[in-house]
C-alpha cells in the first residue's frame, strides 16, 4: 500500500524541483515547509536548577546563568523515542526459546524459566519445546524496564535522603 502526498494548490512543482521561494522568504523557511514533521518539547528548567541549588549554594546571578545554560543545552538535545509497538497478530511471529532469548538479550535457560513461571506467556508447547509470541517477549521487556526504572528511582531517593539528611 502506498501513500499519496498531496500538494496544496498554488504550490505544485515538478518532481524533483526545489520549492519556489517567495519574495522575502528565507531558504530556512522553505526547507522547514518541506521537512518531515518535528516533535517539539517544552518544559521548565527550574526543577533542574533547584536540584543544583540543593547541592551547591549559588547566587541569584549564577542561578539565572545556570538556567540559561541548561535551556540552551536542552534546546539542542536529541530525543530518542522508542516507538516499538506490539505487532499485529499476523505480524507477530512465534519464537523458540532460543530465538526469544536472543531477541530479549538473555540466556536461553533464563528465557525458559521466565516462560515456566508465567512472566512470558506461553503460546504453545510442541513436545517438550516451548513456543512464545514475540509480543509476549516485548511485553515482558517493557515491564522489566519499568520495574528497573522504579527501583533506580527509589534507590536515588534513598541515597539523596541518606547523603543530605546529615
Amino acid at each position: 500500500m502506498t501513500a499519496k502526498q498531496t500538494i496544496p494548490r498554488g504550490r505544485q512543482a515538478t518532481a524533483g524541483a526545489r520549492p519556489l521561494l517567495q519574495p522575502g522568504a528565507s531558504r530556512a523557511k522553505a526547507a522547514a515547509e518541506t521537512a518531515l514533521p518535528m516533535v517539539r518539547l517544552s518544559f521548565s528548567v527550574e526543577p533542574l536548577v533547584s536540584i543544583v541549588q540543593r547541592h551547591v549554594k549559588v547566587s541569584e546571578k549564577a542561578r539565572q546563568a545556570i538556567a540559561h545554560d541548561l535551556a540552551e543545552a536542552l534546546e539542542h538535545a536529541a530525543v530518542d523515542m522508542d516507538v516499538r509497538q506490539l505487532p499485529a497478530e499476523d505480524d507477530d511471529p512465534i519464537l523458540t526459546t532460543e530465538q526469544a532469548a536472543q531477541w530479549a538479550g538473555v540466556s536461553r535457560p533464563f528465557m525458559a524459566k521466565l516462560i515456566d513461571t508465567g512472566a512470558v506467556a506461553l503460546h504453545q508447547k510442541v513436545g517438550n519445546q516451548r513456543r512464545v509470541r514475540r509480543s509476549a517477549v516485548l511485553r515482558w521487556q517493557q515491564a522489566e524496564r519499568s520495574r528497573q526504572t522504579q527501583s533506580l528511582k527509589r534507590l536515588a531517593g534513598d541515597l539523596d535522603e541518606e547523603i543530605f539528611s546529615s
